[in-house]
């Protein structure tokens, strides 16, 4: 077991783990180590760390027994004067949090500290010590908050902002992920994360980097330029110029692409969707194949495959700005079994995993989630505000360590 304060020393990696369609990080949490497992929502939107505490009131149901600060000999409540609080969540001298997804999800509790252990092998762990999360005490309104059998507890936060793991351990802005595709169900070996010199790519003709264009606390904005026909190499669906770029008025900024791991698929803003819904249609319809109803799998378009797998089955390309020449494109592509949830025993269909934005924050807002992510490996440099991508292998585990 190795330990970390304040800036990690070396690099730091951990498996991933997949739970109810979502890439979750598993880590231990508190001292003494307890076999009780963390499982935190891999979130590149999200900025806090945060897990469900003993004492949890009105929060979702989870298998695992909650953590219990008390039982920790590390824990700490954070002061109101300590940097990462803000100064209008305090207390009686203990920083408070309240994080907001939309009007009808939100989550509270206390800003803390304690030691977070990343395993590396059975019972072999990194242990990163005064990790500042959030103690939550109140969720509200998660997907999974009345299944028994859920067992994630919370969330990792790896956005910009100042409270995030990222920004707290990894100074030099290094972390990247492999998310492996899942076909036909869950793989056995959903991921990796990493952070420092290992997140970085090879130097090949088959990388691919986009800049960072904006950031917020929570959010990597992306400059996304156009998106390919189906079945299309070269030709594009010929959105106009800046359709993709995040707006400011005077009373709202919105609109925009963001890159959200802790989302379990993609969302396009109406007018983009829409587009993109009749490209996937007429092409299906093409194939033969009858579109079905998809409420049943709370997505929006089903085909039936009477006849099987067809060979024939579409591939997206996303073309973003190139980091280096602003009149060339980094183009990203989305395979088939990252664009379609795919069954192929009992009644066989697929489902395409992308919908309509209906949000009521930000209904503009467009976003690439984890499921068109899977078969790349990613690599952010906040450093130099890139994000780089090369398709890879992510089902296959890296070799284990010797000792």
């Amino acid at each position: 077991m190795s330990s970390s304060t304040g800036v990690i020393e070396g690099n730091l990696g951990a498996s991933l783990t997949y739970e109810s369609s979502i890439y979750v990080v598993e880590l231990r949490v508190g001292t003494p180590p307890t076999d009780d497992i963390a499982y935190l929502i891999l979130d590149t939107a999200a900025e806090l760390t945060w897990l469900q505490c003993d004492g949890c009131i009105d929060c979702f149901k989870q298998k695992q027994r909650l953590y219990n600060p008390h039982k920790s000999d590390t824990y700490e409540l954070l002061p109101c004067d300590h940097s990462l609080c803000k100064s209008y969540e305090c207390n009686h001298n203990h920083c408070k949090f309240k994080e907001w997804d939309s009007p009808d999800v939100h989550v509270e509790g206390f800003m803390s500290k304690d030691c977070f252990g990343f395993p590396i092998s059975y019972r072999n762990f990194t242990v990163v010590d005064g990790v500042v999360f959030g103690c939550a005490f109140g969720t509200v309104g998660f997907g999974f908050q009345d299944n028994p059998d859920n067992n994630i507890n919370g969330v990792f936060g790896l956005g910009p902002g100042s409270r995030s793991f990222l920004s707290q351990f990894a100074p030099q802005g290094l972390f990247g992920y492999c998310l492996a595709d899942w076909h036909f169900g869950p793989p056995d070996y959903p991921g990796q994360l990493l952070f420092g010199d290992d997140a970085l790519l090879p130097i090949s003709g088959h990388v691919k980097i986009t800049p960072i264009v904006e950031q917020d606390p929570r959010n990597y904005f992306l400059k996304l330029m156009d998106i390919g026909k189906l079945g299309s190499t070269n030709e594009t669906l010929g959105f106009e110029t800046g359709k993709f770029d995040r707006v400011h008025d005077a009373d709202r900024s919105h609109g925009g692409f963001i890159i959200d791991s802790g989302t379990a698929i993609s969302y396009f803003a109406s007018d983009v969707y829409d587009r993109l819904r009749q490209e996937f249609v007429d092409y299906m319809k093409n194939l033969g194949l009858p579109e079905m109803d998809a409420s049943s799998h709370h997505l929006d378009l089903c085909w039936e495959m009477p006849n099987g797998l067809p060979d024939k089955l579409p591939s997206m390309i996303l073309y973003f700005q190139d980091h280096e020449y602003d009149d060339q494109k980094a183009e990203m592509l989305i395979d088939t079994y990252a664009l379609f949830h795919i069954e192929d025993k009992e009644n066989p269909h697929l489902c395409l995993g992308i919908m309509r934005n209906n949000g009521t924050v930000d209904p503009d807002l467009n976003i690439l989630g984890a499921k068109q992510q899977s078969g790349n490996k990613f690599s952010f440099d906040r450093t130099n505000k890139t994000v780089s991508w090369m398709t890879w292998p992510c089902e296959i585990p890296p070799p284990s360590p010797s000792n």
